[in-house]
């Protein structure tokens, strides 16, 4: 069986992530975080306390295209994979993996994800994140009635996703919608979407961009002195911009939101192990999110072991016979089975920017959900 060593029992797994390009040094710690589970797995013994794992990692550089060549080098040697960063991967990836049978774990935050049979979603959407963020705002009296609220997103899904839970958000708390802001994930100048947004008077700003956008975007707000709350998610964020010029703009004027709570806090199960088993280095939010993707695989090959098959349709069997898979305390449950049932985490983690703090990230409440209730779809 491909990805199955019959003579000492590995279970073989693979990583599609970026380990080049514009997003490797954030990606890389999501690297050491899925390891960091692996590890903790294989201490246990393995996979059913028997089947170690052992991870074989493929960069795409967070460009689809090398994502399906890495793929196709990399298929015949894996049970499934592990994590797929990006969405236009995924997206590249599907109807190949569909082709195949093959099961993966997206490394995305996209609710579309969850409708299919060869797909483990694992985190809460864009949309839950965004409009979670709103509802706190609002509830912390920094969003009214009178409040504009606008997009700057890329122009793909993922970008949609969050404009729809602004949508949504303007019909329960009743801001005003500006005209979203659109650039490119390689973009490296601001100037025009930012000008565009400060020309709106837009309060609040819902950012949707990575780590590798941000100092660029700061720095045209900073040029252009435009200052809202913006809202953005935790892969917006680096380790380095603790000591960068920027740090001072992201503590006046970012809410970040992410998983777990303060970084530092060992009394969650999930940072006590992962800060064990990856010391001496400090736990970012980007080990959580690669821990947790190792997690959640290992769910579905303990229920493959189970069953007795390791192929693509037996782990989507396995995935389709999990109900509910919880992460250490590191964030809200999800919801597998069949198709048409799965419930995404309706959970998101609220920090403000605080360059003194373990990432940069200062808890302000673990585990939010909107007393609005969610959106459809989210």
């Amino acid at each position: 069986m491909s990805g199955f060593d019959l003579e000492d029992g590995t279970i073989h797994v693979g990583q599609m992530t970026a380990l080049s390009g514009p997003v490797a040094p954030t990606a890389g710690e999501q690297v050491v975080g899925q390891q960091a589970y692996w590890d903790y797995v294989n201490e246990q013994g393995g996979i059913a306390g028997k089947y170690p794992v052992e991870v074989i990692t493929a960069d795409n550089q967070y460009n689809p295209q090398l994502a399906v060549q890495e793929y196709q080098k990399i298929k015949d040697q894996v049970v499934m994979l592990s994590g797929i960063l990006g969405d236009a991967s995924v997206e590249a990836l599907l109807p190949i993996l569909e082709q195949d049978g093959a099961v993966a774990v997206p490394s995305t935050q996209s609710a579309r994800f969850a409708d299919y049979a060869n797909l483990a979603p694992t985190f809460q959407s864009y949309q839950t994140n965004v409009w979670n963020t709103l509802s706190y705002l609002a509830a912390e009296g920094e969003i009214d009635e009178s409040s504009i609220v606008c997009g700057m997103v890329q122009a793909d899904q993922s970008g949609q996703a969050r404009l729809d839970a602004i949508e949504f958000g303007a019909e329960k708390l009743g801001f005003t919608v500006g005209q979203p802001a659109e650039f490119a994930p390689v973009d490296a100048a601001f100037t025009g979407q930012v000008q565009a947004l400060k020309n709106q008077n837009c309060d609040v700003v819902v950012f949707g961009g990575a780590a590798n956008n941000t100092p660029n975007v700061v720095a045209a707000a900073t040029q252009l002195d435009f200052n809202p709350t913006w809202i953005a998610e935790f892969f917006a964020m680096s380790d380095s911009f603790r000591e960068s010029p920027i740090a001072g703009y992201l503590e006046e004027n970012f809410i970040i939101t992410g998983m777990a709570g303060d970084l530092d806090d060992t009394s969650i199960p999930g940072l006590e192990q992962l800060t064990e088993l990856i010391a001496p280095t400090p736990v970012t939010m980007q080990h959580v999110y690669g821990f947790m993707q190792g997690l959640a695989a290992s769910k579905i090959l303990e229920k493959a072991v189970e069953l007795g098959d390791l192929s693509g349709p037996g782990l989507q069997e396995a995935i389709a016979q999990i109900d509910e898979v919880e992460f250490m305390g590191l964030n809200g449950p999800v919801t597998w089975g069949p198709v048409g049932e799965r419930v995404l985490p309706d959970t998101t983690s609220i920090f403000a920017y605080d360059a003194a703090a373990q990432y940069g990230l200062r808890n302000l409440v673990v585990g939010y959900v909107a007393p609005e209730g969610q959106g459809p779809g989210f």
